[in-house]
């Protein structure tokens, strides 16, 4: 099989896992204009969160065994014209209802960029060299972050919420071209040879694979406490702490480059020592956040606390991710399927849920929830740990 080369890969499968936090994160500071725009609640306004998060989820489910029996870039070139579409239709919406509608459609579509980038790799390295491979895609994966608050900021002053969907557009069609240059990663003879609708029993297997859905555990619930932090962040810094969408952009930003840089980090640790640095360091930030926020400490002491609960996640998704995947390389979509499912199904629980009363109590109680199960399946996962090194 031709293959692509490392550099190609690496940039468009970095730039295919950052797609789903760039629906995200690019319209995360309208999200208020938004809500005054259709003269919604917040806890409906992050329901378009909620819904694009579900998409996400079911979405990777739906297309994982698909892409386990037709190759990585049929259902990839499909689900990108979806998104592209899907995406043109929410510039036009006119209403909140039909605007969460579409959502789900958006972020189902997207999916299949997630599940197929890990699905990727999964097919091409393994061992050490597949963890290297995810800890530099989280580095140019933390772009997104980065960079999509401070471009959404800048669009809302040119534009309207409306014009961040045109250049979400855009992107979807950039990586479609991108896609044709793109070589096949799964050979014919590692294909599913089964009925499509026979694919999905894989999940049963899946489901019950205690060693990796102890690392697939891991992974959900330090990301549900990041979806925590997304949901919770512009109405606490903009609203709260009265910051303009520059400035909360900027703290946005710096949060994904501690996120990107930590990931940098942890490809230079074995997998024990990066998941001990980062869950410890986690559960220690989910302290000190919920102290921060119970006895008012103010600005800095929240913006300190955010940046740090990032910088230690950093240590824990590529390792996890990786972890799980070389768990399940035998059926590397369905495996990438599940891995983003979970994280998102609670991704779209979370981010109500720090919407419902109290924004100040229950933003601070969900990542503590979060870290403290991340914490006890870390002591769960120790033996795994010592059989993979």
């Amino acid at each position: 099989m031709k293959r692509n080369s490392k550099l190609f890969l690496l940039l468009f499968l970095g730039a295919l896992s950052a797609f789903g936090p760039f629906v995200i994160d690019l319209y995360l500071p309208a999200l208020p204009l938004i809500s005054h725009s259709f003269s919604a609640s917040v806890s409906l306004t992050q329901l378009t969160l909620t819904t694009s998060m579900a998409g996400l989820a079911v979405g990777q489910l739906f297309i994982g065994p698909i892409s386990d029996k037709f190759g990585r870039k049929l259902p990839l070139t499909i689900s990108l014209i979806i998104y592209t579409i899907s995406t043109i239709f929410i510039f036009f919406t006119k209403s909140i209802e039909m605007f969460i509608f579409m959502r789900v459609i958006q972020g189902f579509s997207s999916a299949g960029s997630l599940v197929i980038a890990r699905a990727i790799v999964g097919d091409l390295y393994s061992g050490g060299e597949l963890r290297k491979f995810f800890s530099l895609m989280m580095v140019i994966n933390s772009l997104a972050p980065i960079l999509s608050p401070v471009i959404g900021s800048f669009l809302i002053k040119v534009t309207d919420w409306r014009g961040i969907f045109v250049v979400l557009s855009l992107i979807g069609i950039t990586l479609f071209i991108a896609n044709f240059n793109f070589k096949e990663s799964l050979p014919e003879h590692r294909r599913f040879k089964v009925p499509l609708l026979e694919t999905y029993a894989i999940y049963k297997e899946i489901f019950v694979y205690k060693k990796f859905m102890i690392f697939v555990g891991i992974l959900t619930f330090s990301l549900g406490a990041m979806f925590a932090y997304i949901s919770a962040s512009s109405f606490i810094l903009q609203e709260h702490f009265s910051l303009d969408p520059t400035q909360y952009a900027l703290c946005f930003g710096l949060n994904g480059a501690a996120l990107s840089f930590a990931a940098f980090i942890s490809s230079k640790l074995n997998e024990a020592k990066a998941l001990k640095i980062g869950i410890f360091g986690l559960f220690g930030v989910s302290v000190f956040l919920f102290l921060t926020f119970s006895l008012n400490f103010g600005l800095y002491a929240v913006l300190a606390g955010f940046f740090m609960q990032l910088f230690f996640s950093g240590f824990i998704f590529p390792t996890a991710s990786a972890l799980a995947m070389n768990c399940g390389r035998k059926y590397a979509g369905s495996a990438s399927a599940v891995l983003g499912f979970c994280p998102f199904l609670l991704g779209g629980v979370v981010s109500p849920l720090v919407g419902l009363g109290e924004i100040f109590f229950s933003t601070p109680a969900v990542i503590f929830s979060c870290a403290f199960v991340v914490f006890v399946l870390f002591f769960m996962a120790k033996r795994h740990l010592k059989e993979q090194n």
